[in-house]
C-alpha cells in the first residue's frame, strides 16, 4: 500500500504577519481617506451651489423688499396720519373723498413671503443641508435672516387682527355704496368719480375707529422698521458671500 505524504507547510513568521496586517491596514485606510475626500469634493460642490443659489434669492430680495417697504408707508403710515385729521374735521354734508380713499388703502395688507424668495432655504431645510455652508459668519447671518422674516410674518398676521377689528366699525361710519365707488374692476383703489359722504360721525364711534387706526398705524412702523433692517441685513450677507465665495453679479 502507497503511503501519502502531506506537504510539509511552513509557518509563516511574525515580520510576515506583520507585512500582511500593514497592507490590508493600508488598503482600507486608504480606501476610508478616499471615500472622504470624494464625500469632501462633492459637498464643496454643493456648497458652491448652495451659495450661488442663495446669492440668487438674496439679489432677488432686494429688488422687492423696498417695493414693500413703499407700499406699507404709503398705505398703512401715511393713510394712518392722514385719518385722524381728516375725521376730526368731518360732517354729514362736508365732502369724505379722501376718509374712503385711504380707508380703503389702509386695510390693504402686504404679506413678507410675497416679497421674498425662500426656494433655497426651504430645500436646504428640507434635505437638512445646511451644515454645508462651512462659513459659520454666513449660515449663521442666513439662519438669522429667515427667522427675521418669520417673525415679520408673524407681526403682520397681529397686524391682520387689528384690521379685522376696524373693518367691523367702518359700516358704523361709512356707506356701502360710497365704499364701493372708491375700488375699480381691477380691485384698485381709487377717487371716487362722485363726490361721497359718511354714514355717521357719532364721536364715540369715530373714537373707536381711530384708536384702531393709530394701533394699525403703530403697528405697520414697527413692520416697517423690521423690513428695512432686513434690507440692511440681505446686503451684508451679500458682501460676505461676494468677499468669501467667487460669485458674478
Amino acid at each position: 500500500m502507497e503511503v501519502h505524504h502531506h506537504p510539509k507547510v511552513e509557518k509563516k513568521n511574525f515580520k510576515e504577519y506583520f507585512l500582511e496586517f500593514l497592507m490590508i491596514f493600508l488598503a482600507v485606510t486608504m480606501g476610508f481617506f478616499a471615500e472622504s475626500l470624494r464625500e469632501h469634493i462633492v459637498n464643496k460642490g454643493l456648497e458652491k451651489d448652495y451659495i450661488r443659489s442663495f446669492y440668487t434669492d438674496l439679489q432677488s430680495d432686494q429688488r422687492d423688499l423696498p417695493e414693500l417697504i413703499n407700499a406699507i408707508n404709503e398705505q398703512q403710515v401715511q393713510s394712518g396720519e392722514s385719518l385722524p385729521v381728516l375725521l376730526s374735521r368731518a360732517t354729514l354734508t362736508t365732502e369724505a373723498d379722501s376718509i374712503y380713499y385711504f380707508f380703503r388703502r389702509f386695510i390693504r395688507q402686504q404679506g413678507i413671503k410675497a416679497f421674498i424668495t425662500d426656494k433655497t432655504i426651504e430645500q436646504m431645510k428640507n434635505a437638512g443641508e445646511m451644515r454645508l455652508i462651512s462659513h459659520k459668519q454666513i449660515a449663521d447671518s442666513l439662519v438669522n435672516y429667515y427667522k427675521e422674516i418669520v417673525m415679520i410674518d408673524y407681526l403682520q398676521q397681529t397686524l391682520l387682527g387689528f384690521k379685522s377689528k376696524l373693518l367691523a366699525n367702518l359700516p358704523l361710519i361709512l356707506k356701502s355704496a360710497d365704499y364701493r365707488a372708491v375700488i375699480n374692476n381691477n380691485d384698485d383703489v381709487i377717487m371716487p368719480a362722485h363726490h361721497v359722504y359718511l354714514l355717521s360721525n357719532d364721536p364715540l364711534v369715530v373714537n373707536r375707529v381711530l384708536i384702531e387706526v393709530d394701533d394699525i398705524r403703530a403697528l405697520s412702523n414697527t413692520i416697517k422698521r423690521e423690513v428695512q433692517f432686513l434690507l440692511r441685513e440681505n446686503n451684508e450677507i451679500e458682501k460676505l458671500i461676494r468677499a468669501n465665495y467667487k460669485v458674478e453679479n
